[in-house]
């Protein structure tokens, strides 16, 4: 009798700490977990790509993210027929007739997720433009969200402290004096960089990543340079 006993309540034992296992590991999974993104066509339009989120728990925020980068690409869709009519219009001049390459061009908007857990998103969109000349230009855009609520995080939702804004900019000046092979180091270009609560970003593990935009603080063949800032500097 004892023995079915101990042996009963060893197995009541055994289930209670499997379900509480499993339900620790199922809430450290949903926390974890990506949201899932989906790839749109504007206008069914192959070069005018863009996100769009998908089963979200919060359908309102859900919108309100997805709102958002509709707006963006229908401003890429606006420059592209911009670009298309001013390129057009030049078309029949001697100088395309001569240099036919002179008056190409080529419109491009797609995108990249490169962060996405714990109920946080980083997603940069890129707008490629090219009118002739020697190559195109590309600006990038950074989205960062809450996929709880929809917030959308500016720097200074992550940068709480008045005075880490200057310690922020001094680690990126040291940085760029370090590799002299990707960045302008002249005094001029140090000089004038100031990190502000305007400057673009996305989340990465234990910190932020600052994005510069093309010939801010590099030349064309770096590209688009980031420089990673630890939680460290700013907390």
């Amino acid at each position: 009798m004892r023995k079915t006993f101990v042996m009963r309540a060893l197995l009541l034992m055994t289930i209670f700490f499997l379900m509480n296992f499993f339900t620790l590991s199922t809430v450290k999974t949903y926390a974890d977990a990506p949201v899932k993104v989906i790839t749109y066509k504007y206008k069914d339009l192959d070069f005018l790509t863009f996100p769009q989120l998908s089963k979200l728990n919060n359908k309102t925020a859900q919108n309100k993210i997805n709102a958002i980068f509709n707006k963006h690409i229908q401003n890429s869709y606006y420059n592209f027929q911009k670009l298309k009519k001013s390129m057009e219009k030049i078309q029949g001049e001697p100088l395309c007739k001569e240099a036919p390459s002179a008056c190409q061009y080529e419109y491009n908007s797609s995108y990249k997720v490169l962060f996405n857990k714990d109920h946080k998103i980083s997603i940069l969109m890129y707008d490629y433009q090219f009118s002739g000349g020697a190559h195109g230009n590309t600006i990038v855009t950074a989205y960062n969200f809450n996929t709880e609520n929809g917030k959308q995080y500016k720097l200074d939702d992550i940068i709480i402290k008045d005075n880490s804004y200057a310690k922020i900019s001094n680690y990126v000046k040291e940085y760029i004096k370090k590799h002299p092979d990707v960045f302008f180091t002249d005094s001029e270009t140090l000089n004038a960089l100031k990190v502000t609560k305007d400057h673009a970003f996305y989340f990465v593990d234990d910190g932020i990543a600052l994005l510069f935009q093309s010939y801010e603080i590099a030349p064309y063949s770096s590209g688009q340079p980031v420089i990673i800032i630890p939680s460290t500097i700013y907390h």
